[in-house]
């Protein structure tokens, strides 16, 4: 019964990092998307409101996108230092988040 449990925590740390992964992927592509695009480019991203049925946090500074979801850490490296206007964005689940180039600068904005 012990293994069992034991088991399924397992699988369930390994879909927690699986989603992390997924969110902290998408943001550093789109990043680097409304970047490269140039000034005035924007593009939207929606965060969800859980991964996998976990509350989270999602801080982006210079050195990439950090997700702490159930004590567990998922990391993406930005692929440039010094792209964002401000040092550091905490991000809240659930909210729509804009993406701006402004002078070669990404500032993220929500969405209200």
């Amino acid at each position: 019964m012990s293994f069992s449990i034991e088991e399924f925590s397992s699988i369930e740390e390994t879909q927690n990092r699986k989603e992390s992964r997924i969110i902290v992927t998408e943001l550093t592509d789109l990043m680097m998307d409304v970047y490269i695009k140039g000034d005035g480019f924007s593009r939207k991203y929606e965060l969800p409101s859980k991964i996998n049925k976990e509350t989270y946090v999602l801080q982006i500074n210079d050195s990439g996108v950090f997700i702490n979801s159930h004590y567990q850490i998922t990391y993406s490296q930005l692929f440039s230092k010094h792209i964002l206007k401000s040092k550091k964005y905490v991000l809240k689940p659930g909210y729509v988040y804009e993406f701006v180039n402004i002078n070669n600068s990404i500032e993220i904005i929500q969405d209200t």
